[in-house]
């Protein structure tokens, strides 16, 4: 497991290896939803990689596929967003999406922005 990790886990972003939040899609199951949902006890089907979407840099080495005889399904080179992966999930047919840890550099430096932005915004909206 800590293998896995140490070779799923981490990203190069900028030259900085940076920890990503949850790097593992989720397994076959039931659906649970929230609440009452009316889709409850669905089978969620497995994701392949040929579903799965990368995010990686230009000049970046796509990364080898786990599963045999599979290949990843789309590689792009989006430097507008924060997410590294992104499939739809079987049941709500939603995106899902794998995004670097909060605690890496690039989404401390988006969240200090976003702050900022709330900071001058205060001062031009009248109470």
């Amino acid at each position: 497991k800590e293998k896995e990790k140490e070779k799923y886990g981490f990203a190069i972003v900028d030259g900085k290896k940076e920890k990503i939040e949850n790097y593992l899609i989720e397994i076959p199951s039931l659906f649970r939803g929230r609440g009452q949902h009316p889709k409850m006890g669905m089978i969620k089907k497995r994701i392949i990689p040929e579903e799965v979407t990368l995010n990686i840099g230009k000049q970046s080495k796509i990364p080898e596929c786990s599963m045999k005889g599979h290949k990843w399904g789309n590689i792009v080179h989006n430097q507008s967003v924060l997410w590294i992966a992104t499939w739809t999930d079987s049941i709500t047919k939603n995106q899902k999406r794998i995004y670097l840890s909060p605690t890496s550099t690039l989404r401390q430096q988006n969240d200090f922005l976003k702050f900022e932005t709330s900071r001058k915004l205060k001062k031009t909206i009248p109470k």
